[in-house]
C-alpha cells in the first residue's frame, strides 16, 4: 500500500476532528521490564478509559456551555412520557458512560527521550518499543474494524473547544498537563456507544456493560517492533533478561541503550520529533520557533539531512491545528512526497536543510493549491 491508497484501514478520516502523522514517523511505547514478556506474548494493553484521568472523552467547558445553549432552544418541546427535553444533560451522560466502552493504549512520538517519561512510564526499570506509525496502521489488531489511530492535542478545557458530536473524537484531546506525553494513541470500542436519553433521567444499571478493565491488541511482534531501547542506566543483568526475552518469543529487533546514556548507537537509523500539539496561544511565531530549534539542535557531525514538515489538514492551515514533525537523516532521505497522508488530502510544506543550509521547500498538490487561493485572496486585482 502506499499512502496514497485508498483502501488503507480507515483508522481516521479526510474531515475527522484529529490527525494522523506520516508514515516514517518513529513511535514508541515505554513498559515496565515486568511487563514487556506479557506484551509480547498476549499483545499491547488497552486501558478502559474510565480508569484514566477524569476528562478523557469528555467535551471542555466552552463546548458544554455551547451545547447547553443550543439544548436550550428544545426545552419548550415535550416527550411523550411528559418530562421536557434535556439534550445538553443526556450527551454528558452518554460521554460519561462511554467510558466504559472505550479503551486506549497509549505511546509516545518520536525519539527524543525525557527522564520524567522513562520514569513514569517505565517504572524506571524497562524498554521502550519502537516502530513506525505505518507498522501500526498495519500491523496492530489486524482484524479488528473499530479501531482509531491520531496524534493527542492538548488544549485547556477551561479555555478551549473541543468537539461535542462523535464520542470517539474527544478521546484524542488531553488536557495541556500532559502535554511532555506527546501521545499516539490506540482506540477501541468494546460495546458501542451509550443511547443518549433527551429525558434527563438517569442511566439504569442493568444498561451499563459488564466489560474489562483493559483488553489487549494483538501484533505480529517481530514485524512490528525495530528496535528496543533500554531504560537510562540499564546494567548487563537488564541487557540480557531483554534479549532472552525476545529470543524466547522469536522476536529479532537490536537492543540498544537509550540515548541519555549513550546517543551513539541511535545514529544508525534516523531521528523524529513531533511538534504542534501544544500551541495554546494558535501561534505562528511558535511554530516558526519550533521549526528553527529542530534545526538548530542539529549535530551536523551526525546528520547529514533535515527535513522538517508541516501537516495540516486540506483547507485548515491554522496554526493552532499545524502540526511540525522533524526527520534527521545520515544517509539519503526520503522523497519528499512520501511524507505526509494522501489518501486523507493532508496538505505538505516539507523544508529540506542540507548540512545546516537551507536548500528548499516541497508542497504537495493540496498546500500549493491553499497557497495560490491565498496569493489570489492578497491581491484580488491581479
Amino acid at each position: 500500500m502506499t499512502s496514497g491508497d485508498s483502501s488503507r484501514r480507515p483508522v481516521t478520516g479526510k474531515n475527522t476532528e484529529w490527525m494522523i502523522p506520516s508514515d516514517q514517523m518513529i513511535i514508541r511505547r515505554y513498559k515496565p521490564l515486568r511487563h514487556f514478556a506479557d506484551t509480547l506474548e498476549n499483545g499491547f494493553r488497552a486501558g478502559q478509559a474510565e480508569g484514566y484521568e477524569e476528562r478523557e472523552g469528555q467535551a471542555s467547558k466552552p463546548a458544554r456551555e455551547h451545547e447547553r445553549q443550543r439544548s436550550e432552544r428544545t426545552e419548550s418541546m415535550i416527550l411523550k412520557n411528559g418530562e421536557k427535553m434535556d439534550l445538553a444533560s443526556g450527551m454528558e451522560q452518554a460521554r460519561e458512560a462511554a467510558r466504559e466502552n472505550y479503551y486506549a493504549s497509549c505511546w509516545r512520538l518520536g525519539t527524543d527521550e525525557d527522564p520524567e517519561i522513562w520514569e513514569t512510564y517505565a517504572g524506571g526499570r524497562g524498554v521502550a518499543i519502537e516502530t513506525t506509525y505505518r507498522q501500526i496502521e498495519e500491523i496492530i489488531a489486524p482484524d479488528q474494524e473499530d479501531l482509531y489511530m491520531g496524534i493527542v492535542r492538548y488544549l485547556d478545557y477551561e479555555e478551549e473547544f473541543t468537539p461535542t458530536g462523535i464520542p470517539y473524537v474527544l478521546y484524542f484531546y488531553k488536557h495541556r498537563r500532559f502535554d511532555s506525553e506527546q501521545e499516539f494513541r490506540v482506540l477501541t470500542n468494546r460495546g458501542g456507544n451509550p443511547v443518549i436519553r433527551t429525558d434527563g433521567q438517569e442511566m439504569t444499571p442493568e444498561s451499563r456493560p459488564d466489560n474489562p478493565s483493559h483488553v489487549n491488541l494483538s501484533a505480529d511482534m517481530d514485524t512490528l517492533i525495530n528496535r528496543i531501547i533500554l531504560s537510562p542506566g540499564a546494567d548487563d543483568e537488564l541487557r540480557a533478561e531483554v534479549e532472552e526475552t525476545l529470543d524466547e518469543h522469536g522476536v529479532s529487533a537490536p537492543v540498544v541503550p537509550s540515548r541519555l546514556d549513550n546517543p551513539a548507537p541511535h545514529h544508525e537509523t534516523y531521528d523524529t520529533e513531533l511538534g504542534g500539539a501544544a500551541n495554546y496561544e494558535a501561534s505562528e511565531e511558535y511554530l516558526d520557533d519550533l521549526i528553527d530549534r529542530f534545526v538548530e539542535e542539529t549535530d551536523w557531525d551526525v546528520w547529514n539531512t533535515v527535513d522538517v514538515i508541516q501537516l495540516n489538514q486540506r483547507e485548515k492551515l491554522h496554526p493552532r491545528t499545524v502540526f511540525i514533525e522533524c526527520f534527521r537523516y545520515v544517509d539519503d532521505p526520503p522523497d519528499r512526497s512520501e511524507y505526509g497522508q494522501e489518501h486523507l488530502n493532508y496538505e505538505v510544506r516539507a523544508h529540506r536543510v542540507v548540512d545546516g543550509e537551507y536548500q528548499d521547500t516541497f508542497l504537495n498538490d493540496p498546500a500549493e493549491e491553499t497557497d495560490e487561493e491565498l496569493a489570489e485572496a492578497d491581491n484580488p486585482s491581479e
